[in-house]
């Protein structure tokens, strides 16, 4: 079992082949990854209880994360941001929240959601 085993891990981008790479290496690291390409889907992901933690994307489509942010907060389910963006009022309102820069490599991803769920377990 890799690192992030026992773990379910909520993927939202509605870029199909950055959300499965994503996905590919958080199953590699052991994580059950759920994934969501539009903001409806994500929220009922979100709000169902079964994830450890998510990986947002801050603009998807036409929409933006914030609705998604604002109920992982609700569930205290810890989350960060995957995105290409340094730019947008989502950032900025949660700017406590990690954020991780598109592109990145898999080990960098991989240790910013360990960092991401150990953070979670000591608060």
């Amino acid at each position: 079992m890799g690192t992030l085993g026992g773990h379910s891990i909520l993927v939202v981008d509605d870029e199909p082949l950055i959300a499965l790479s994503v996905t590919d290496a958080l199953s590699d690291a052991g994580a059950e990854v759920v994934t969501a390409h539009d903001v409806g889907t994500a929220l009922q992901a979100a709000l169902n209880g079964e994830v450890s933690a998510a990986i947002l994307d801050v603009q998807i489509g036409a929409s933006n994360c914030a609705p998604i942010c604002a109920a992982l907060s609700s569930q205290q389910v810890p989350f960060m941001f995957f995105t290409g963006s340094d730019n947008h009022d989502v950032l900025r309102e949660w700017a406590f929240i990690p954020t991780l820069a598109k592109p990145t490599g898999e080990a960098e991803l991989i240790a910013n959601v360990e960092a991401l769920l150990a953070a979670a377990v000591t608060d």
